[in-house]
């Protein structure tokens, strides 16, 4: 696949100095870079995803017992009764 991209002077110019210092081509050295910089972001996402981030905190709480306040708890028991919870 072809791909073109134009770079400012001043990358340009690194680039050419890196190809003629190491003695490799521009083309080279630019699949090379892009190589790795995929591969690094890929391996920070792969590391940093929400579950990744969160997983020692998932499942470590309980479900709230029934209100002691007569009104409330008759709503929580009505929701629950159409959900078809199971009031423990």
């Amino acid at each position: 696949m072809t791909l073109s991209i134009q770079l400012p002077p001043e990358e340009q110019a690194l680039l050419e100095t890196l190809a003629q210092r190491t003695g490799r081509q521009q083309s080279e050295l630019m699949r090379q870079a892009v190589r790795e910089l995929c591969q690094k972001m890929l391996r920070e996402q792969a590391v940093a995803t929400p579950y990744e981030l969160g997983k020692d905190l998932f499942g470590a709480g309980h479900l709230a017992s029934a209100p002691s306040d007569p009104l409330k708890r008759k709503i929580w028991k009505k929701l629950h009764e159409k959900h078809q919870r199971n009031l423990g």
